[in-house]
């Protein structure tokens, strides 16, 4: 990795030289994603067990080290604002880095420990110990568009988890009327979401939260302001794995936002 962003800071500007990535201890083997199967139990009118399928059996944990570009120690004024920077969050936060290859990735974790090695007898480098809350990372997809009637979208999700469905973000602004908005997905059924919007408010739909705001001073969104009548029978969009195709109806511009896993084992370091 050559960088990293976390809650805020850089690593090329959160003290006064660029912060490198380095491993101290050389490292040959590199973790995968080892995976719990959950299944029930044999009995003897029952020899095959029921399987509930599987999920990630521990935390995801990176270990390395910062160091100054320029291999100067780090003062104590230093010190406290790394210390801030890393162990301040309580819960878990985006950590936005730049790969070796120049990609953008993100993982979502927690530092657990940050502490300090002494080379030359100074505060020369800054151990850390970031724990995910998935063993792998996240690249972000954002795609604008703007329709004045009716417009089909084809969205190619290239996923690494080809079962599980991704639920975007999206966000609606009509330019002049109050209107009805339709997004139909053609790769689910047709299932549909309908929003009321009114002109030149910008309404923001979570569909992974099922999440609802606006640009007003409160954000906060009732179902009945958006035409939903029935709270439990909403279709939130969700995207799969490969094509999907989808079709707006109204006239808005649109932003649909996603992220994606990606299973590069060993791109932290």
């Amino acid at each position: 990795m050559l960088s990293f962003e976390y809650d805020g800071q850089s690593t090329e500007t959160i003290v006064d030289k660029p912060l490198r990535i380095v491993q101290f201890d050389s490292m040959n083997d590199i973790d995968g994603f080892h995976r719990e199967i959950i299944k029930g139990e044999k009995t003897l009118l029952r020899q095959e067990v029921n399987h509930y399928g599987a999920m990630y059996s521990d935390d995801s944990t990176y270990e390395f080290y910062l160091v100054k570009a320029d291999g100067s120690p780090f003062t104590e004024v230093e010190q406290r604002k790394i210390n801030k920077w890393l162990a301040s969050p309580q819960l878990v936060k985006p950590l936005n880095c730049v790969t070796d290859d120049g990609e953008n990735l993100i993982y979502r974790g927690v530092f657990q420990n940050v502490g300090w090695k002494m080379i030359t007898g100074h505060m020369d480098g800054v151990k850390c110990s970031l724990v995910c809350d998935t063993p792998f990372s996240w690249k972000k997809e954002t795609h604008f568009y703007s329709c004045t009637d009716s417009l089909d979208i084809e969205l190619n999700i290239n996923s690494d988890d080809s079962e599980c469905f991704i639920y975007p973000k999206i966000t609606v602004t009509t330019p002049n009327t109050m209107q009805t908005i339709q997004i139909i997905n053609n790769s689910d059924s047709g299932n549909k979401m309908e929003i009321l919007c009114y002109p030149n408010l910008q309404i923001s739909i979570d569909c992974k939260y099922c999440i609802i705001t606006d640009g007003t001073i409160s954000g906060i969104v009732d179902y009945k302001d958006l035409g939903w009548k029935d709270a439990g029978n909403i279709y939130w969009t969700r995207l799969k794995d490969g094509v999907n195709l989808l079709t707006i109806k109204g006239e808005c511009n649109l932003i649909i936002t996603y992220d994606i896993p990606l299973k590069r084992a060993g791109d932290f370091v």
